[in-house]
């Protein structure tokens, strides 16, 4: 986001901002997300104190719903004409930036919205959210706001009354404001938190039934755990036939699902029919909820994929992708990486050159950002490892690069090989030998190389 000077609403002293006019969907979706969340063109004055959004003029605008929102914030000493001007080069910068064939209608109809308020809320209807769910929403963080009002007693008992509307949707508000707190370090927030937290779980319906379900996926990922290298379908199935409660499957398929599979299923519908009839409802019906939930779960990978797919196009479709990257760095996650890949696949075998570059330039970046600067080093050093007279001149242009954090880093790595190494295959055997033994290389002469260092400085 540009940042600008512009006056403290309160105090009217000069403030650094971060303001975002022009929220376009297709171009950058995390600016959308701010804006519902309240969290866009926030400031805060170091003078007096004011933190909250700066009354500017914002454009929305969604190209695939054809929707094109503007908001001007009251000021009784502007004109309605002088409002306008100010929102002209905004809406300009809307259309430029759409292909001519892209230009429609809907452009040339703005709607204009009173308050942002109202701008959110058409929003949300638009995506198919009703007044209903807005409201109900709404009454949802006004008893979240006033829970931190609260202490002792009087907040035990205002969580108790409210039981009714404390649902899985009141801990996903809870859940991303407490996610805000953790990462403001605010030690004084955090322990209201986690107090707050804390009376949720043990005197709510729906805190208890999320504390259960925690337990039995922390038991599940222990008795998974347990097995190690002895995880088999066999052993899986053991597990799934042994689970105490309905709550236990559901944690053993939701963590183990990549290993259930049809040969898995096949095994389950084997054992039942070796079953006597006292047991085999107990096991039918225990295959019958992982058969649903496994089914529940590609579904939703599914979807990932699409959207990380999506993604991808949206980014690679504008330039330069750098800057689009950077705007969207909250979309990359495993599954963006995987349909990235995937992406990359068809674009080589469909011989699609254009594409493909688009692509591989996107990895890269990516690679780039999320690789730690000590692996990159590494890496540098690994292709020279071979010659010590170039090893040695690598090592000398890096120079302070060639610190105590990268040597501990190269030690866990050693570390990680010899490891690998005991457990390997004897396929893969030869190769994991040869990297760590050029490692080792490296490491020793690292070490030569900082003895010779502290020598001299002594």
């Amino acid at each position: 986001m540009p940042k600008i000077q512009t006056s403290c609403p309160n105090c009217q002293q000069p403030i650094i901002a971060e303001i975002q006019q022009v929220i376009d969907v297709g171009r950058n979706p995390q600016d959308k997300k701010l804006l519902l969340s309240g969290e866009l063109n926030l400031a805060l004055c170091q003078v007096c104190g004011f933190q909250g959004q700066l009354p500017v003029p914002v454009i929305y605008h969604d190209a695939e719903k054809e929707l094109l929102f503007t908001f001007s914030p009251p000021d009784a000493n502007k004109t309605m004409e002088e409002k306008e001007g100010e929102l002209a080069p905004l809406l300009k910068n809307v259309i430029d930036n759409l292909e001519p064939k892209d230009r429609k209608g809907y452009l040339f109809q703005p709607k204009a919205m009173l308050t942002v308020n109202n701008l959110v809320k058409n929003i949300l209807l638009e995506d198919g959210i009703t007044e209903e769910m807005i409201n109900n929403q709404q009454e949802k963080m006004k008893l979240l706001d006033s829970l931190f009002t609260q202490e002792g007693e009087k907040l035990t008992e205002t969580i108790r009354v409210n039981n009714d509307q404390i649902d899985r949707e009141f801990f996903a508000l809870f859940g991303e404001l407490a996610q805000r707190i953790l990462a403001s370090q605010d030690k004084k927030s955090i322990e209201k938190i986690r107090s707050i937290q804390e009376i949720l779980m043990t005197e709510t319906e729906i805190g208890k039934e999320i504390f259960d379900e925690t337990q039995e996926i922390q038991a599940a990922s222990q008795s998974l755990e347990a097995l190690g290298k002895n995880l088999t379908r066999s052993s899986l199935l053991e597990l799934v036939i042994g689970a105490p409660t309905t709550e236990r499957v559901k944690a053993l398929t939701s963590l183990a699902r990549p290993a259930m599979d049809y040969e898995f299923f096949q095994m389950f519908t084997d054992k039942i029919e070796k079953t006597d009839d006292k047991s085999r409802d107990d096991l039918v019906e225990k295959r019958n909820l992982m058969l649903k939930l496994t089914q529940e779960i590609d579904q939703q990978l599914q979807e990932r994929f699409n959207e990380a797919k999506d993604q991808i196009e949206m980014i690679i479709s504008k330039d330069p992708i750098e800057d689009t990257l950077m705007s969207n760095l909250n979309l990359i996650d495993q599954y963006f990486v995987q349909a990235l890949t995937s992406e990359m696949e068809l674009a080589v075998k469909d011989n699609l050159g254009e594409r493909k570059e688009k692509l591989e330039k996107l990895m890269h970046l990516i690679q780039d950002l999320t690789t730690p600067a000590e692996l990159k080093i590494v890496e540098q050093l690994l292709t020279v490892s071979e010659d010590e007279k170039k090893l040695d001149e690598m090592l000398e242009i890096l120079g302070d690069q060639i610190n105590s954090q990268l040597i501990d880093y190269m030690t866990s790595i050693i570390g990680n090989y010899e490891e690998q190494i005991k457990t390997a295959e004897e396929g893969n055997k030869a190769e994991l030998e040869e990297t760590f033994s050029r490692l080792k290389t490296i490491y020793n002469v690292i070490l030569r190389n900082s003895m010779k260092m502290n020598l001299t400085g002594d």
